[in-house]
């Protein structure tokens, strides 16, 4: 838009300046010089994801926060959201969660560790589903692993439930993103099975449980971590 809007006034300067004949190569540098700064529009958060009809946008005001007993002291919030990243401390360990429990459902989002998070060598952090009973540190729920070596790993979490999965590390090393860049998770649940893709190729799966609906969240687990582009959609079939 700007280099249309300088070509017309050069136009413009050129036919005013016709009469006293051809312009100099320094009367079309003013001109151009002249144009006036044409303010761009604002920038969307960049995400990883091309796909995005039918989903749901999450923000912090769509989750409820628990927080467990910290043995370190605690400075501000643990979770704040600025400029649609979700950002948190890692301290006290918890989780925020869904105000609404769901069932069959697609969860996309972006995570990843802070630069700073590079002194420890495997920072943690983990995407909670089918949160069923008290809040507590751990609560009774299948975790996909955001831990970097673990990333998109299925688990349980509770010694109560026991899991069949299949990983496929090689994958795994294969396209995670390093510490500081952002990894794109998608995790699909259907009918309490779970199946995690990682920047676009499938890790895991695990086959169902006894859990099939509940809560989803997001692990504090003692580092610094920032999500961005939090999406769900509901399965009907």
């Amino acid at each position: 838009m700007k280099t249309q809007l300088s070509f017309v006034l050069l136009m413009l300067l050129t036919c005013l300046l016709s009469a006293c004949g051809k312009p100099t190569e320094e009367q079309k540098q003013e001109a151009l010089n002249e144009v006036p700064a044409i303010d761009e529009p604002e920038k969307t958060i960049e995400s990883l994801f091309e796909v995005e009809d039918g989903f749901t946008v999450l923000h912090l005001k769509d989750f409820e926060e628990f927080a467990g007993k910290s043995k370190e002291p605690v400075s501000g919030k643990n979770w704040t959201e600025q400029d649609g990243i979700i950002a948190c401390q890692g301290q006290p360990r918890g989780y925020i969660y869904t105000r609404v429990a769901l069932g069959n459902c697609t969860v996309r989002l972006e995570y990843r560790f802070p630069e700073s998070a590079e002194k420890n060598a495997d920072p943690n952090t983990g995407f909670l589903f089918y949160i069923t009973g008290e809040n507590r540190v751990w609560p009774k729920c299948l975790e996909v692993q955001g831990k970097y070596s673990e990333m998109a790993h299925i688990k349980s979490n509770s010694k109560d439930i026991t899991l069949e999965v299949t990983d496929n590390p090689e994958a795994r090393e294969k396209v995670r993103r390093p510490i500081g860049e952002w990894n794109a998770i998608e995790v699909v649940c259907k009918d309490g099975a779970l199946t995690s893709v990682l920047n676009g190729t499938e890790i895991a799966t695990s086959k169902p449980s006894e859990l099939k609906d509940g809560f989803f969240g997001l692990q504090s687990e003692g580092n610094p971590v920032e999500f961005r582009n939090i999406r769900i959609q509901e399965l009907t079939d």
